[in-house]
């Protein structure tokens, strides 16, 4: 798609394909995006995730967290949430309302940590949940662990607390910005449809 083009289809096929590059090259702009909700307290709350997944035919975008994460908590709440890419180089800024789905020892979240390296395991066997106050600068892992990846099994006592976080894809707004005239695209959906309207950026 050459970015001067105005075809709605075309740029939305595009944002697609960026979606679906981001989640598989973690060297693509588009696989650390930023992930907002609500807290309890009505407050927004923000951080970098890492795309695992997007499903262009369920509009998908999937990341892990722990279930003990206090996100967890206001996602119960409220899901109504929403992710922030932007490639520099593209000069693509989307910002995507999502609806997001908690899916923890279930179909889902087992599927995912088939898949999921000893690496990032690790991550799931820290000894005090996400966000806890510590005395000491440290990441909560076992001392037996720091520096090496856990054997497989030793690695399964963290699937407890593995969680992969669906959101479906409510709304898109794209913009594209150039020196030449900034271009904004908003894209709903009906009935799984995409809808298009042009707006001032």
């Amino acid at each position: 798609m050459s970015l001067t083009d105005e075809n709605p289809k075309a740029i939305f096929d595009n944002i697609k394909e960026l979606l679906t590059i981001g989640a598989k090259d973690r060297h693509h702009t588009f696989h650390t995006p930023v992930f907002s909700n609500n807290t309890q307290k009505n407050l927004s709350d923000s951080r970098i995730i890492v795309l695992r997944k997007f499903d262009k035919d369920t509009l998908k975008l999937n990341f892990h967290t722990d279930y003990r994460s206090p996100k967890i908590i206001d996602l119960k709440k409220n899901n109504h949430t929403s992710f922030v890419f932007y490639d520099f180089k593209l000069k693509i800024q989307l910002r995507i309302k999502t609806h997001s789905i908690i899916n923890n020892n279930n179909d889902v979240s087992k599927n995912s940590w088939e898949q999921t390296r000893l690496s990032n395991r690790k991550c799931y066997l820290t000894e005090k949940a996400p966000s806890s106050i510590t005395s000491l600068a440290e990441d909560g892992i076992p001392i037996y662990l720091k520096g090496i990846d856990p054997s497989k099994d030793e690695s399964e006592k963290g699937y407890n607390n593995f969680t992969v976080i669906e959101n479906e894809i409510q709304n898109i707004d794209w913009l594209y910005l150039a020196y030449s005239g900034h271009k904004r695209l908003k894209i709903n959906f009906k009935n799984s449809e995409p809808t298009f309207t042009w707006m001032i950026p």
